[in-house]
Formats: structure tokens, C-alpha cells, sequence
């Protein structure tokens, strides 16, 4: 599945959030990155789309329902999603509902309700008027997303991640028994990610371990990592095999160290995480390995950027961007070191309005073309070079020192500034030029005619 449109009422601070996740074509844009100060409902905005594709009985599943409705008014909440298919995958997928061969991938409109005072999601899903080889088809009485949910139906895939994205111990994997809220139970804190625990459910792990490593190795997404040995259940012999049956072989200075999965630090463990779960997932669903080139669906990332180093965000998005192509992303960020990767349409900024409702701004330019200063100012408000007091200070006291015509009140901010400045223990290390007085003004007396 690929969002096209996304409009929300009555969910906390989200009074009529609408969104287009689209394009200049108006085919689903595949990168989308949310960037806002905290409490701007980033979150809830994720948690949204995946309820309006999960299915209003799974969406019951995931939610915690009292929590979503906006204290400021007594009106509904209501989701409201347009979602498309890749196009790929479009003669082997199944339409529930419509048994004419179709011509182009269909739109489907989903519609999620909750009632003043009410604690259950209601909802439903349609087609939009669609091509087919027998003329148009409009709604109709089947519900294709809860249809295609409750048979487990392979190519509508979603998946969400959360900010707790740590890898499994060995053996203590969740069973995707139910895929879809195995899928996206990390992004409303339920469960855990199943991740390269795929290696003990599927009937070939090396062919999962090989698409693995070459989505984390070989496309040097893992800073120093050079190699990924991942056992299935059916390969340890010992208690100590079960610590290094997923392990993962890093260079340090002039060695390499081969280390369990788990001894890895947080950085490497919440990307590792996520990315051998939709591995895991496609393979689980088509039955078998699936080039990660060809993988469709869409995938929602909560702070992409967690527990990431600077120099590793940089290059994050153009990679995945490589390795997954066909995946269409929607993530947060709180990080400036991502938004390089993105052009202009993919940045979307949220703020609030007058009467404090969370709104969406398109991003002014193209991080890409912007410096690191650039970036900062554009995207984040931070509009100086020195984000303290204390380094505009020190600024300034470089400024009035080397000086040598400042005048008594400069003399004096100087001085001031100085004392600041020791009494913060930073010592400029730098002595003021003497001042030079400037010689009074010579008056020109003019001779009076005799």
C-alpha cells in the first residue's frame, strides 16, 4: 500500500490536519519526513495512517482509543486516508471485492469514526471509481481493507516502528500470527520487534541473512560493519551458540571483532531492528526471498534518527533510498543531519495555528542546496550562530577588543562581558588592544574683515 492523502479531525492538537502525500504527477511520493518542535502530534500522525490501513477491528487492536479524542471540543474524531498500489506487484495482487482483471492499480478511500464519548473505532473502506476491463466500478457493499486484513492477503504491505526498537533475544521472538499487528505494534508501544528473530520462523535463513547483509553491509548503512552470520533454531548446539547465534562482525582499528547481535550499542541496534524487520516481514508474506529492490509498501518510522551519531545521519537516507526504492517512507525527525538526503517536497513542517491547532507548512527550500546553517535556521528557527548567551558573548567580546577606537560605553560592555565570562570559567585567553584616544576637533576661526 502507498498513501496518497491523509485528512484528520478531532485527534488531539490535529483540528483539520490535511495532507497530500503526493508527487507533481499525483503518483504517492515516496519519501515524506515530519519535522517539528515535541507536542506537535508527529506521532499521532503516523499512528493515524496506520490505523486507516489496518482495518477498524485491528485499529481497535492497536489504539488506546481514550487517549486520541481532542479535550478541546466534543465533535468526532475522524481519519480519513486515500491509499494506491505499486504497480510492480499489480497482476499478482488480490483486489477483494473486484473479480474483473483491472486494468491500473485502484484507489481505496478509508473512513475511521470515533464518537463523542465513545471507546471504539468505527469505520469502513471503498474503492474509488476505478478502470476496469468491464467499464467503472464505484463503492459497493464489500470493505476491501478488512477484507484483505482478515485473509492476511500478501502485497498490502505497512509496517511501523517506534522509538523502542531493540533486537530480540535469541529465542524470544514474537510469532507474526497476525501480521499486521505484528507489523506495527512497535509504533503504538505494543510488543516487540521481531527483527533477525525472522531467522528462527523462516525455513531458510540464510537467504534472509544474505538480503540483510546486503541491505546493511554491503550498502555501508552500518558504519565499520563487514559481515552478518544469522542461525535458525536448528543451529545451535550449545548455551553458548544461542548468545552468538545473530552476529555481527565490526572492524575496529586494525581487527575484527565478531560480536552478538545484542552486545551491539543502542545506534546499531535500532536500525538493525527495523530494517531486518521488513525483511523478515516480506519474506514471511511472499513465502519466500523477494529482492529488496522489489519490495512495495509503505513504512512509518518514528525518529529515524534515534540513537544515530551525526556523521551516520547524513548519509541514512540517501541509502535507504538505494536499497529500497519502492518503499515509500513516512518518518520524524527531530535531527538537522537528515534532512540533506531530502529534497524540498519531501520535508513537511508542522506548527500551530492561532487557536494552537497542529498545521503543516511546505518547506521554503531544498535542504540539499542548504549549508548546516542554513539548515538550522530554515528548518529548526535557530537563527544564530551561537545557540547561547555565552558563545554571542564571547562573539562579542572578540569584536570590542580588537577595537582600538571603542568608545567608553563599548569600553564598559567589554569589561562586563569579561566578567561574565569568568564567572562561567571561560577564560578568551585574548588581552583588548589599548584604546587611542581620538584628537579633539580643530575649530577654524575665520578672520573677520578689517
Amino acid at each position: 500500500m502507498y498513501l496518497l492523502d491523509i485528512n484528520i479531525s478531532g485527534l488531539k492538537l490535529l483540528r483539520d490536519f490535511r495532507l497530500s502525500i503526493r508527487d507533481e504527477q499525483g503518483r504517492p511520493r515516496m519519501w515524506t519526513v515530519f519535522i517539528g518542535e515535541n507536542g506537535l502530534c508527529k506521532t499521532s500522525i503516523l499512528q493515524a495512517i496506520a490505523l486507516a490501513a489496518s482495518g477498524f477491528l485491528r485499529a481497535n487492536q492497536l489504539a488506546d482509543v481514550p487517549s486520541l479524542h481532542d479535550r478541546r471540543s466534543d465533535e468526532a474524531t475522524n481519519i480519513f486516508a486515500e491509499f494506491t498500489f505499486g504497480s510492480a506487484q499489480h497482476s499478482q495482487r488480490i483486489y477483494p471485492g473486484l473479480n474483473e482483471r483491472l486494468v491500473d492499480t485502484p484507489t481505496i478511500i478509508s473512513s475511521l469514526r470515533i464518537f463523542p464519548r465513545h471507546h471504539v473505532i468505527r469505520g469502513s473502506s471503498y474503492y474509488r471509481k476505478i478502470n476496469t476491463e468491464l467499464g467503472n466500478k464505484g463503492p459497493g457493499g464489500s470493505d476491501p481493507i478488512e477484507d484483505a486484513r482478515a485473509r492476511n492477503l500478501p502485497r498490502w504491505f505497512i509496517a511501523g516502528y517506534g522509538t523502542s526498537r531493540l533486537l530480540p533475544r535469541p529465542f524470544a521472538s514474537d510469532k507474526a500470527e497476525d501480521p499486521i499487528l505484528s507489523r506495527l505494534n512497535s509504533l503504538f508501544d505494543r510488543g516487540r520487534i521481531i527483527g533477525t528473530g525472522f531467522a528462527d520462523l523462516l525455513d531458510n535463513p540464510s537467504e534472509f541473512s544474505r538480503a540483510l547483509r546486503a541491505a546493511l553491509v554491503d550498502s555501508q548503512l552500518l558504519p565499520r560493519a563487514t559481515d552478518i552470520d544469522l542461525k535458525g533454531s536448528g543451529e545451535t548446539k550449545s548455551p553458548s551458540d544461542l548468545v552468538e547465534k545473530h552476529s555481527f562482525e565490526l572492524k575496529v582499528g586494525t581487527e575484527t571483532l565478531r560480536l552478538p547481535a545484542t552486545w551491539l550499542s543502542q545506534g546499531y541496534q535500532s536500525t538493525i531492528a527495523w530494517v531486518a524487520d521488513i525483511i523478515g516481514q516480506m519474506f514471511w508474506e511472499n513465502g519466500g526471498p523477494i529482492p529488496l529492490s522489489e519490495m512495495e509498501g509503505l513504512v512509518l518510522i518514528d525518529e529515524i534518527d534515534l540513537h544515530l551519531h551525526p556523521k551516520w545521519q547524513l548519509g541514512l537516507i540517501p541509502t535507504l533510498k538505494r536499497v529500497f526504492p519502492k518503499l515509500q517512507f513516512i518518518v520524524t525527525t527531530h535531527s538537522p543531519m537528515i534532512l540533506p538526503g531530502l529534497s524540498r517536497e519531501e520535508v513537511v513542517i508542522l506548527g500551530t495555528d492561532k487557536e494552537g491547532n497542529v498545521i503543516a507548512h511546505e518547506s521554503p527550500e531544498s535542504p540539499s542546496l542548504l549549508t548546516g546553517s542554513e539548515i538550522y535556521r530554515t528548518f529548526f528557527g535557530i537563527d544564530r550562530l551561537h545557540p547561547t548567551d555565552l558563545g554571542k558573548d564571547l562573539q562579542r567580546y572578540s569584536f570590542l577588543i580588537a577595537d582600538p577606537l571603542r568608545s567608553d560605553e563599548e569600553d564598559k560592555e567589554m569589561r562586563d562581558i569579561r566578567e561574565r565570562l569568568a564567572a562561567a570559567g571561560v577564560d578568551p585567553g585574548w588581552e583588548p588592544v589599548p584604546r587611542i584616544q581620538e584628537p579633539p576637533e580643530q575649530t577654524t576661526v575665520s578672520e573677520e574683515p578689517s
